[in-house]
């Protein structure tokens, strides 16, 4: 593991692992928030729908960091990234749905932080060589403790109904340390502005087509994938009926089981073959998730479309984070970058969280909506640039 390792890169990897062990946990309480919203708070289709939105609509918020992360170290940032998590202490005095989506909406703003932040240490700590196999061994990591912490809570969830007033803050904890732990690691090298490094957002996309290119075919799959998003929990609670233990199985064994058990193939994958090309391999997919669930009607058919979700997504969400920083021509670029990637999969979810919950307002049927988020998976696969599209330095 450790050979031909630097010892920052050695450094770092640690760290970053110990970081994901509470980011884990924070992430596991996190996957059963709308099932909570629905069944203990018995929140609207409407409520849920913005609870589920709250944290890509935060997204959007990265915008203006990428260039104030460019030359600055990233400690501060994961730091402000922190203190929003601490608002699930206060799910302890909660008792009304709408209470509950401002909390969760509060705790989202640490996202845009923590993604932006924690890229600019992918792209300056990591090699071109193994970074895809080190992030991919953190994130399995990661997705290994939130499908602990999720089949967890679920289980416990259904013993004690109560039990989300206590488990919140314990999660709040959880990000929080995180969150701190990723703040102690350092940049490797100077930061340093130079006369043509893009650290503006529309800078980069007036300059960069490439990387334009590339966005487009991820705000199409950013669409199919978030409208589908606040129909999923009305889906399994309501049609299919599921326990907070059948959800947290489907969520956490099945979903998130898949992204462990791919994620770190799939990064060791990135090393040899270009992320692009992998993210069209996921798009692709992706289309056979929203049509076999369309055709679900019982829960024990739920769990293989899950398991198949799952896989697509750990090539997705590896060539998400991985794929952006193949455009920069300089470190000093990733933040912006990054943040820029971050930024627009919260513009985009002002279109998808409405657009899913119209559709089913209008059809009164779940199979409208998939299959029109299989149809956008589709177009964004054959959208996406191949690798020998990107604009090389001195070009």
């Amino acid at each position: 593991m450790n050979g031909g390792l630097s010892e920052n890169t050695r450094r770092t990897f640690h760290a970053h692992l110990r970081a994901h062990l509470f980011e884990g946990i924070f992430t596991g309480v996190w996957l059963l928030n709308d099932i909570v919203a629905r069944k203990h708070f018995a929140a609207s289709p409407i409520l849920v729908t913005l609870l589920v939105m709250s944290a890509s609509a935060s997204l959007i918020f990265s915008l203006p960091l990428g260039s104030m992360m460019a030359f600055r170290p990233k400690k501060l940032f994961f730091m402000m990234a922190a203190v929003p998590r601490l608002a699930f202490f206060l799910c302890f005095f909660c008792h009304s749905a709408a209470g509950f989506v401002i909390l969760v909406s509060i705790a989202s703003i640490s996202y845009p932080l923590f993604f932006s932040a924690q890229n600019a240490i992918l792209k300056s700590n990591y090699g071109e060589g193994n970074r895809g196999r080190l992030f991919g061994l953190v994130y399995s990591f990661s997705g290994l403790m939130a499908i602990f912490t999720s089949l967890t809570v679920g289980r416990l969830y259904d013993v004690f109904p109560s039990a989300p007033s206590f488990v919140y803050p314990i999660a709040a904890a959880a990000g929080f340390i995180s969150c701190f732990l990723m703040s102690r690691i350092k940049e490797s090298g100077e930061l340093k502005e130079g006369a043509a490094t893009l650290v503006r957002p529309l800078e980069i996309l007036r300059k960069r087509p490439d990387f334009r290119q590339f966005e487009i075919s991820y705000f199409l799959y950013g669409i199919g994938f978030m409208m589908m998003l606040p129909l999923l929990p009305l889906y399994l609670v309501d049609h299919l009926r599921v326990s907070y233990s059948q959800a947290s199985f489907l969520n956490g064994f099945f979903y998130q089981g898949m992204i462990v058990l791919f994620s770190w193939f799939m990064g060791r994958l990135t090393d040899k073959i270009h992320p692009l090309h992998l993210n069209r391999v996921g798009f692709a997919a992706l289309i056979f998730y929203p049509v076999s669930l369309s055709l679900v009607s019982v829960v024990a058919f739920a769990y293989p479309a899950y398991g198949w979700y799952g896989i697509s997504m750990a090539v997705v969400n590896v060539s998400w984070y991985l794929a952006p920083l193949t455009f920069c021509h300089a470190k000093e670029e990733a933040s912006s970058f990054g943040a820029l990637h971050v930024a627009l999969a919260g513009v985009r979810s002002f279109i998808a969280f409405p657009l899913g919950t119209l559709l089913y307002s209008l059809t009164g049927t779940f199979w409208v909506p998939f299959l029109t988020a299989s149809s956008l998976f589709l177009v964004s696969s054959l959208v996406i640039p191949s690798p020998d599209k990107i604009i090389s330095p001195k070009e």
